[in-house]
């Protein structure tokens, strides 16, 4: 196939992980999309950076900055994130939907939950590198590299440290602090799910009593929303329930370089959240966007700015210019 006239291989890849213990769920966690397009001229041994984005979102949604790194002679490997693309229950549709589905399943959301995704993930990431070597002759290792976006650079920021997979880790509109990131998403929850302020904030207290509301408003999606809600809310009171699964954990003494892109405006991961959580790293790097939120807000985009993943994409390029 081809993508906006450079070549690229799409897959459909299937790799069993216990997620839930029900095995419909865990088919359905399990596969998912790959796409790989390598550098637009052709160069062999070339590096590879798998492309991660936020939580819910499709890989398609990395296609913008995937071209961008093609272009400049870097090769990309695409994954679907848990919850987006096809890979949640159903295949598609609401990804609150697919929440409601797992719950109504029996299966808790809780943080066993987030470190079942997080194992598999990072399994996936590093099969990711193998389908880019293997089948393409891109990534030799030493010029492998883990972007992420949002809840992306969370889950690969973990395989960075937790498995030490790549030899470089670049992250936009997110960061490797776990519960920081979590609550950011709480904090800006009701923006993204179309779910009341006063619903979210309320359901995070009276269980039930919002979850029927929500019900009311949106069916089962908004009560799934909801309930993921929950599970971000008690990922961000952090603690030790969260050993051996927070990225920061693991960014003592780390000698690999790691680089983040911040939005000046972004509420989810501040340029400040973002500083400090790159602090941890001895070799890191901070650039901030202006007027960059959470991608770009409606009217928030310059008339001569690039969009958000051309944006992403020269970030990352410019990580990895001397493998290029």
């Amino acid at each position: 196939m081809r993508v906006e006239g450079l070549g690229a291989t799409r897959y459909r890849l299937r790799r069993d992980h216990p997620y839930t213990g029900d095995a419909d769920l865990d088919l359905a966690f399990s596969t998912f999309d790959a796409l790989v397009i390598p550098p637009a001229d052709g160069r062999e041994g070339a590096a590879a950076v798998t492309l991660l984005n936020g939580i819910t979102k499709p890989l398609a949604h990395s296609i913008p900055a995937a071209l961008e790194l093609a272009r400049g002679g870097a090769g990309a490997i695409l994954i679907d994130t848990p919850l987006g693309g096809v890979r949640r229950p159903g295949g598609g549709g609401n990804p609150g939907a697919a929440v409601a589905e797992i719950a109504r399943r029996g299966v808790a959301l809780d943080v066993p939950l987030v470190a079942r995704m997080f194992d598999g993930v990072a399994a996936d990431l590093a099969a990711a590198f193998a389908l880019g070597a293997d089948a393409h002759g891109i990534g030799a290792r030493g010029r492998r590299a883990l972007f992420g976006a949002s809840f992306g650079c969370l889950l690969s920021s973990f395989a960075f440290g937790r498995d030490g997979l790549g030899d470089r880790l670049i992250g936009a509109i997110g960061h490797p602090g776990l519960p920081g990131m979590a609550r950011g998403l709480v904090d800006t929850f009701a923006q993204f799910s179309g779910i009341p302020a006063a619903v979210v904030t309320g359901g995070l207290r009276l269980g039930p009593l919002a979850e029927t509301a929500a019900r009311r408003m949106g069916g089962e999606p908004a009560v799934g929303a909801l309930r993921f809600a929950r599970l971000l809310s008690r990922l961000g009171r952090g603690g030790r329930a969260l050993d051996g699964l927070d990225p920061l954990g693991f960014a003592s003494g780390e000698s690999r370089p790691v680089a983040f892109l911040a939005g000046e405006r972004d509420p989810v991961a501040t340029p400040e959240a973002i500083r400090d959580a790159a602090s941890a790293y001895p070799r890191s790097t901070v650039e901030v966007l202006p007027a960059l939120g959470h991608g770009w807000y409606p009217g928030a985009r310059p008339a001569d700015a690039p969009t958000f993943g051309e944006a992403c994409g020269a970030f990352a390029l410019r990580q990895v210019r001397d493998w290029t």
